[in-house]
């Protein structure tokens, strides 16, 4: 015997009680601050442990950066809210990239 279960569809409904734009801001800004508030308890010292063999470093705009002399002889920077690493050739382009990151981010958290 063989049965099929049919799913009822989903509709879209709307309702002027709620406002879907608000809520959504909401929760980015709250995200926002969740992140923030998660980040803000590094300290340099904490920073330190993102690279095996990290000689010195340097905290720019939140985000800790290395030169990776030994292995591939690129700058490297740890982004804490996203968790990702970024390497560039030279300083100056890694620092070019945290620059338009951050503004990116910041203009976004002003317009909500």
């Amino acid at each position: 015997m063989k049965s099929t279960l049919c799913l009822p569809q989903p509709t879209a409904t709307t309702s002027d009680s709620v406002d879907a734009e608000a809520i959504d801001a909401c929760i980015a800004l709250a995200w926002v601050e969740l992140v923030a508030l998660n980040a803000s308890t590094l300290t340099g010292d904490d920073w330190l442990v993102l690279c095996d063999d990290i000689d010195s470093g340097e905290i720019y705009r939140g985000w800790f950066l290395w030169h990776d002399r030994e292995v591939s002889g690129n700058w490297e920077a740890y982004d804490p809210l996203s968790d990702r690493r970024f390497v560039k050739k030279g300083k100056v382009f890694l620092k070019a990239a945290i620059d338009s990151i951050e503004d990116a981010r910041n203009l976004a958290i002003a317009q909500l």
